[in-house]
């Protein structure tokens, strides 16, 4: 008999609102992390004596549905405006995005709740799903579908040239290609712009007071109530054991194996199928495709521990509780990308920037700032620490002629430093971009549907599986799965 029925690998809140799931169900649940602290790429840490920041993604909103159902108090702090620096263009949470806008968050969120189905043969659970999914897209009348799947496969910058200012297209822009290896000209690049909506992470960022890491302090608190046992500072490298084309347990650096029921991965695919699993588990043709995953980091983040508050010209303090960006318009963005798919980082990149120690003064000591920074493109391995704060300084400079002289410590991580710590294939923040050849069933491979894998009870429920992002709904839908829901 097993030790655990579920075994998870990795702490984001994609697998902690699984293992909650599950342990409340009566499951015995292990949750393993290599690392000292919780949350994955969401984890908040001390980058400075004093200072505390997250290293990976700058945002993230756990999907309602599980903060309603396991009953989380959370103190959520939205940055409700963003501005262009060098621009007088601020948007606020009021502002009016266009219908069919509107529409297609509503059906990419019903696409989110749904497991991804086995196609082109869906099972009976798959039919009716599809079914539930189609219905919401008729629903929406013929001149409003047609407008939704359009959409979908737009541009970012053809859609935003044909429905706004020009002034708001580079603000805009800039949301649709965050976190992406790809450009504002590129087809489907709105798609990512709309999931971005539908996860509560576009336009207006969320974060929770004591930094993002709460999140996952949250979700870990509910599955040890329930049950469920979280270990840290697991001694690594960890291994899935593998018998006959099943997984039976996984095996800890210092040689402890456990054994459990399921093993679910935390991680993107490559990263679970080339240093969890052992290669020769999967046949040539996996092993081929697993090779030619999409997994491109050119995200780049900075964290400044800062004297003061830094002065941005025209802006009020108001407008720095929320985000700034560094994005002209569409084409300085394009042009940015085409530098980085060159293997040069953007000598112009895109910046997005948080202060959040305004609206949260613990993150810092008294009188004292965080500034972090998102800082696109970077291609993986390419870039090179100094110069890249250099040019992210110099161009804060343009803004805030003071901000330099402030900057007590700096803590840079280019891609590498993000697949370093975070074991994210690639330096990829999200587990693969979200296109349509990687979204849905597709994601983060045809024949991965209901978060299997090739290998018998062996499951993925991290960013890298639908519907990518750190709201949690991959982990819950597979648990979801498992119980028979």
């Amino acid at each position: 008999m097993s030790n655990y029925d579920a075994i998870l690998l990795g702490s984001s809140p994609n697998a902690l609102a699984a293992a909650a799931r599950l342990a409340r169900a009566g499951r015995r649940v292990l949750v393993l992390e290599t690392r000292g602290v919780l949350g994955g790429p969401t984890a908040t840490e001390t980058f400075a004596p004093g200072f505390r920041a997250e290293s990976g993604v700058m945002s993230a909103a756990l999907d309602p549905e599980i903060v309603r159902e396991l009953g989380l108090s959370l103190d959520v702090l939205r940055r409700d405006s963003i501005t262009a620096l060098g621009s007088p263009v601020t948007l606020r949470a009021d502002h009016a995005l266009p219908s069919e806008l509107l529409h297609a968050v509503e059906l990419l969120r019903a696409i989110h709740a749904s497991d991804p189905p086995a196609l082109p043969r869906p099972g009976a659970a798959d039919a009716g799903s599809l079914r539930e999914i189609a219905a919401r897209l008729s629903g929406f009348g013929p001149r409003e579908m047609h407008e939704v799947l359009r959409l979908l496969f737009m541009s970012a910058r053809d859609f935003f040239q044909e429905v706004a200012q020009p002034a708001e297209q580079g603000i805009l822009c800039g949301a649709s290609i965050r976190g992406i290896s790809e450009g504002p000209f590129a087809p489907g690049t709105l798609l990512n712009f709309v999931h971005h909506l539908a996860i509560d992470d576009g336009l207006f960022r969320s974060t929770v007071r004591g930094g993002l890491g709460k999140l996952a302090e949250a979700l870990a608190d509910t599955a040890r109530a329930a049950g469920a046992e979280i270990r840290l500072d697991v001694p690594g490298p960890l291994a899935i054991e593998v018998a006959d084309g099943v997984a039976t347990g996984v095996r800890l650096g210092d040689g402890e194996r456990i054994e459990a029921e399921i093993i679910v991965s935390d991680h993107d695919a490559r990263t679970t199928f080339t240093r969890l699993v052992s290669p020769t588990e999967l046949d040539p043709e996996t092993n081929r495709a697993l090779r030619n995953l999409r997994l491109r980091g050119s995200v780049a983040r900075i964290n400044l521990a800062l004297s003061a508050l830094p002065d941005f010209t025209g802006l009020d303090t108001e407008v720095l509780r929320g985000t700034l960006i560094v994005a002209r318009d569409p084409a300085t963005l394009e042009r940015a990308w085409d530098q980085a798919k060159r293997g040069a980082p953007s000598s112009h990149p895109y910046l997005e920037l948080a202060l959040p120690s305004i609206a949260d003064p613990g993150l810092a000591p008294d009188g004292q700032h965080v500034l972090s920074a998102w800082v696109q493109y970077v291609p993986h391995g390419l870039g090179g620490r100094e110069a890249l704060l250099k040019t992210v300084l110099a161009q804060l400079a343009a803004c805030a002629p003071g901000l330099p002289a402030l900057v007590l410590h700096p803590q840079i991580l280019l891609p590498e430093d993000l697949e370093a710590r975070f074991g994210l294939a690639g330096g990829h923040l999200y587990g693969g971009d979200v296109s349509w050849s990687t979204a849905f069933f597709l994601r983060p491979l045809p024949g991965f549907s209901h978060y299997r894998t090739p290998i018998e009870r062996l499951y993925l429920a991290g960013s890298a599986a639908h519907p990518a992002g750190y709201s949690g709904r991959s982990g819950w839908n597979l648990a979801r799965s498992l119980l028979g829901g």
